[in-house]
């Protein structure tokens, strides 16, 4: 199993829009496909502005495959939510960690 977590660095006081759009992708594309405990956390101390979403997935190769996936003929609703994150994100990361307990 692994555990994902994806930064985002948001433009200065865009973090709540980070945040929704975080937690539809949470509810539309990751619970569906059975990724776990999906947890979205902000900021309190360091870089302002920041929205960490974190969850696990029992397969890298099914994770990039969803991800991957989602760019390949996009619905209205998918490039909506792409064009607000690219918007109100100034930059971001993807850490990836073997879960071992």
């Amino acid at each position: 199993m692994y555990m994902l977590r994806q930064v985002f660095n948001c433009k200065r006081g865009k973090a709540p829009e980070i945040v929704e759009i975080v937690q539809t992708f949470n509810q539309v594309f990751m619970a569906k496909e059975g990724f776990g405990n999906g947890r979205i956390y902000v900021d309190m101390t360091g870089r302002m502005d920041t929205v960490i979403y974190q969850f696990e997935v029992q397969s890298l190769d099914n994770f990039y495959k969803l991800d991957r996936g989602l760019f390949i003929n996009p619905d209205e609703d998918t490039i909506r939510l792409i064009d607000n994150l690219n918007e109100n994100a100034v930059e971001g990361s993807r850490e990836i960690y073997e879960v071992i307990l």
